[in-house]
Formats: structure tokens, C-alpha cells, sequence
């Protein structure tokens, strides 16, 4: 299953590192990710095509920073 990340989940997980002051290693742990991939979802221009697992991953941890 293929999924987009769009600009505004893009800016999301960069605000979140700020704020969190999280490098991108640590992230990518929290996202279950690999850094190369938290990298391409970050880096590249949205929208992005990824893969399930990537965007399930991304989107659960936006939404369990929102409700926080």
C-alpha cells in the first residue's frame, strides 16, 4: 500500500524537533523508522509517495503529539 505525506505533516514533524529539540535519529526511533527514511520524509518535497508502514508510523505519532 502506497500513502502521501503531505507539506503540513512535513511541518508538523519539523516543528515537533524543535520543540522537542529531537535529533533526527531520535525521531526516526520514535517513529519506528529508519533515519534514511524519516530523511526522505522530511528532506523531500511533498507531496510524498511512501509506503504504509511509513505513513501509519508518521501519522500516529502526529496524533499522539496532538493529543498530549
Amino acid at each position: 500500500m502506497k500513502a502521501i505525506i503531505t507539506k503540513d505533516q512535513q511541518l508538523a514533524l519539523l516543528r515537533i524537533v524543535g520543540e522537542k529539540r529531537l535529533t533526527q535519529t531520535e525521531l526516526a526511533e520514535k517513529l519506528g523508522i529508519t533515519r534514511m527514511t524519516l530523511r526522505r520524509v522530511i528532506d523531500e518535497e511533498a507531496p510524498l509517495v511512501v509506503n504504509g508502514k511509513t505513513f501509519t508510523a508518521v501519522n500516529n505519532y502526529l496524533i499522539s503529539e496532538l493529543i498530549k
